[in-house]
């Protein structure tokens, strides 16, 4: 008997997705968080300027994966559905997180470490441009389409060691 999996509403599904692009330590996984998060044609805004889906994923792995780690905290967090009879499947959600990233550079016994303060307004919804994986005849898959359309970012990085 197949079931039917349950997506997440809006609120889990972005706090989950930014939570594992943020501590991706190696290129494929932050290639994998990153291409599940964010549409092939988002609009992004970072600190009020317009970048390219490039730039920003340029922006957000940084210099490359040298992490030991990161912890994650969302602050606040506030989801509105498109459609109230199917609130999982589109709307907007506004997040607020810090992120605290420690490397593997060392400087007098401590970890170099950065800290990411930042609110995120995303606007979430069905990438028509997805393609749903093939499943045979009587087996249910489970795919998720969803995927950030619109992302309006403030963020500050501080480096500290």
């Amino acid at each position: 008997m197949a079931a039917n999996i349950v997506l997440p509403p809006l609120r889990t599904w972005a706090e989950q997705h930014l939570s594992a692009i943020i501590k991706a330590t190696s290129q494929a996984a932050f290639e994998s968080a990153f291409d599940g998060f964010l549409s092939k044609n988002a609009t992004v805004t970072v600190n009020g300027k317009h970048v390219s889906r490039e730039q920003y994923k340029q922006q957000l792995q940084g210099e490359g994966f040298d992490e030991a780690g990161a912890f994650v905290t969302f602050g606040g967090a506030v989801e509105v559905p498109a459609d109230q009879t199917n609130p999982i499947q589109a709307g907007v959600v506004g997040l607020f997180y810090t992120a605290t990233i420690s490397e593997n550079i060392v400087i007098r016994d401590a970890p170099v470490q950065s800290q990411i303060t930042s609110s995120l307004n995303l606007v979430i919804e069905e990438d028509k441009s997805l393609t749903p994986p093939h499943t045979p005849p009587g087996v249910r898959g489970f795919f998720d389409g969803r995927r950030v359309s619109v992302l309006n970012q403030i963020i500050l990085d501080a480096r500290s060691n």
